[in-house]
């Protein structure tokens, strides 16, 4: 028997029908007032955007002078890793193993990596320094026992360093692949109890960090010490040079897994540089940085001349916007709602964040949430973004590509990563980076369909 529906059951489809409506057009985002801080995007019906500015594993490994990738997974896994170097230019980079059913079924998975490796070295025009093999999920699955293979790999090609990296998605959460990929690229530095006390290591960097835009570099430089990055080594020999650096410094939280792995390893201490935007963090990681080197503190009549160039090069650019609308996504710099929150207290009209998770202090949110309680919040994964209103009337200046993209805005600073911008001098290149987006506008959808923003990996 058919049962029809009563009238009460009519009504309660229509109003839930309606709310739906309402939130695929409306639901994008939600005002700050209305979020806890334990927000985290729903990552089951995901929109992928077509913003490809983020590096990932490829644009990360071929940073290594004289290295070599090797991906072993099945052809739909090899795809995307295979498109990404071909649009780099760089396939001498990278060589593929390809996982097949019949791997499985055989029980070869062991023997396939092995002599797929060695293969892959004899037909290289010239034999790699360090040979980085991805495996994926698949040998997870089937528990292969990867490091026999490298042990036979290690005796019969003495003069390369192997590295067992991971391309394994079901790991995400539990052992992300990038702060993972950071550790074992420096997993070869062999130890060695001479130091060299003017030399440091910045580690999880897929930008070189210039004094000219960084106050550490800066500083260090002003010393006499000699910084080092898996992005400005001119070669491999000078990559295991790191070994020597007195100290490692970093400024994403992706390198920290490499920062605690080289202090058991390598009895190399690390400092965290704060990426955020406050001045007296400035200071005192300036002159932590310097305690441990045994370098002179830079004087507070510097710091305060350079906090005064810095608020004048703000006000110069807030002048410049006036009440324009400001937009930032978690792509362009690591602290966004500390950043949405220093540009509002210098007068700038932010009008949203991008962001999926918040990963900032719950400080730091709630004083947001209290200066600005109508601030948007957008999901860039939520599967309701896709049909959010992009017309705006007027000019929007954003700051990174996924708010560019999403705020249909050609007037974007186009960064990923903070770009190798730190302390007072980096916030006055982000002003400066912010005046020529204003009045300088880029062709965004041709711009953010790139991989590996600004990546020129490889010697």
């Amino acid at each position: 028997m058919i049962q029809k529906l009563s009238d009460i059951q009519k009504d309660n489809l229509t109003k839930r029908n309606s709310a739906l409506h309402s939130t695929r057009m409306e639901g994008a985002f939600r005002e700050i007032r209305d979020m806890d801080y334990e927000y985290s995007a729903d990552i089951g019906l995901a929109y992928a955007s077509p913003v490809r500015g983020v590096w990932n594993i490829v644009h990360i490994a071929t940073l290594v002078p004289q290295g070599h990738q090797i991906f072993v997974c099945p052809t739909s896994c090899l795809r995307g890793v295979v498109l990404t170097t071909a649009e780099l230019g760089r396939m001498d980079k990278m060589s593929t193993i390809t996982v097949g059913e019949e791997n499985i079924l055989e029980g070869d998975m062991e023997e396939m990596l092995q002599h797929g490796v060695e293969r892959v070295i004899r037909e290289l025009p010239e034999k790699p320094r360090m040979m980085m093999i991805f495996t994926s999920c698949i040998h997870h699955f089937m528990a292969v026992n990867y490091q026999r293979v490298y042990n036979i790999l290690a005796k019969e090609f003495p003069e390369i360093d192997f590295v067992d990296c991971y391309m394994d998605p079901i790991m995400r959460r539990t052992n992300p692949v990038v702060p993972s990929l950071w550790r074992q690229m420096h997993r070869v530095l062999r130890y060695t109890e001479a130091k060299n006390p003017k030399q440091v290591t910045l580690l999880g960097n897929c930008f070189p960090h210039e004094g000219a835009y960084c106050d550490l570099v800066s500083l260090l430089e002003a010393n006499g010490i000699k910084v080092l990055e898996a992005c400005n080594c001119k070669d491999y020999d000078e990559y295991l040079t790191m070994a020597e650096s007195t100290c490692n410094f970093l400024f994403h939280k992706s390198g920290i897994a490499a920062a605690k792995d080289l202090e058991i390893r390598q009895k190399q201490p690390w400092y965290r540089m704060r990426p955020g935007y406050a001045y007296d963090e400035y200071d005192e990681d300036l002159r932590k940085a310097a305690s441990i080197l045994g370098i002179p503190e830079p004087k507070q009549s510097f710091l305060d001349s350079e906090k005064a160039r810095t608020e004048a090069c703000i006000r110069e650019t807030q002048s410049l916007l006036e009440d324009t609308p400001v937009s930032i996504d978690y792509t362009a710099v690591d602290c966004p709602l500390e950043l949405a929150q220093f540009l509002l207290d210098h007068g700038f009209n932010v009008e949203s964040v991008m962001v999926d998770n918040f990963t900032e202090s719950e400080d730091v949110f709630q004083k947001l949430r209290n200066t600005k309680p109508t601030l948007r919040i957008y999901e860039t994964y939520g599967w309701n973004i896709r049909q959010m209103q992009r017309v705006h009337a007027g000019k929007i200046l954003c700051i990174g590509q996924k708010s560019a993209y999403f705020m249909d805005s050609d007037y974007f600073v186009n960064e990923v990563e903070n770009a190798g911008m730190y302390g007072y001098r980096g916030l006055r290149r982000l002003m400066d980076l912010i005046s020529d987006a204003f009045r300088n506008p880029k062709p965004m959808r041709d711009l953010v369909q790139v991989k590996g923003w600004e990546c020129e990996c490889g010697e």
